[in-house]
């Protein structure tokens, strides 16, 4: 069966667009566009939540800070930053929090970071083995996630080919690889660990997915393409790609940062939800019963 199932989606590819009733569509809350006074381009790529505040963090080179970031109306903004002081080239995807530290990914060196609020940055000595993150280029870290608990760390590679690696804090050794089936997506943006689970931003399928990742299996997903990517357009355009970045999950609700990759808002966009210009916008949905 399984090999009739992989034929036909060979046959078939653009499938998924016929199925999409058969996944929960996430129902909007808000959406929030960037306010910045200076008017410099911010490309979010990562939000992570501490005690009621948010943070979030950016993939441009001049980006080596933390951000905390605040809320008003329909807007969201810059609050005050945390410098990073890494003294490398950067491109900075994705970011968690787990015991007094934030940890992130810098896509163009392949490092793996924690940092304290008020300490130094660490690059972590992981062992990928024969794994080469710093050759994947654009390819590589887009999302990480902490299973505190654990002490383990889930490191996201984006594509081409995407993978999951489970990363033992206590001694930095990569303990598995593993993927999921791309029936729906072939790439990865970010991730979030919560109780026992581990959730997946699938970009170009437009999906958030919820795996076992002991088992690898798919638990769940939900979709947001009516939002993002519908028959009436995407946020931003022209656009081939998916462009969410971010993930975060809350009692009740699912965040979603969509980066515009410099791209102005469509005309959908701004004629469906008021926004306009060329900043980045958070989405909050309604988070499904049981998700």
């Amino acid at each position: 069966m399984r090999l009739l199932v992989l034929a036909f989606y060979s046959l078939f590819p653009n499938f998924q667009a016929f199925t999409q009733s058969a996944f929960t569509e996430l129902e909007v809350i808000s959406l929030s566009q960037l306010q910045i006074e200076n008017g410099l381009r911010f490309d979010l790529s990562g939000i992570v939540a501490i005690n009621g505040k948010y943070y979030v963090n950016a993939d441009k080179e001049q980006d080596n800070f933390i951000y905390e970031i605040g809320f008003q109306s329909n807007n969201w903004y810059l609050k005050s930053e945390i410098s990073l002081n890494i003294e490398e080239p950067l491109d900075l995807e994705a970011i968690d929090y787990c015991n007094g530290n934030f940890y992130l990914a810098n896509e163009k060196s392949g490092n793996i970071y924690s940092k304290s609020i008020s300490g130094k940055t660490i690059t972590l000595p992981i062992d990928f083995k024969e794994e080469k993150p710093w050759k994947w280029e654009n390819a590589g870290w887009e999302g990480l996630a902490n299973d505190c608990e654990n002490n383990i760390l889930y490191l996201v590679k984006e594509r081409q080919p995407r993978k999951i690696f489970k990363v033992n804090l206590s001694d930095n050794k990569v303990v598995d690889i593993f993927n999921i089936p791309e029936t729906e997506s072939n790439d990865f943006a970010d991730a979030k660990f919560e109780n026992d689970y581990l959730y997946l931003l699938e970009r170009n399928g437009n999906f958030v997915s919820k795996i076992n990742p002991d088992t690898h299996e798919v638990m769940q997903k939900v979709s947001y393409r009516e939002t993002c990517s519908n028959k009436e357009g995407k946020l931003f355009a022209p656009s081939t790609f998916g462009m969410a970045e971010s993930l975060l999950l809350t009692k009740e609700e699912i965040w979603i940062g969509v980066d515009n990759n410099g791209l102005e808002v469509s005309d959908y966009a701004s004629k469906k939800y008021g926004i306009k210009g060329n900043h980045p916008v958070i989405i909050k949905f309604k988070r499904p019963e049981g998700f």
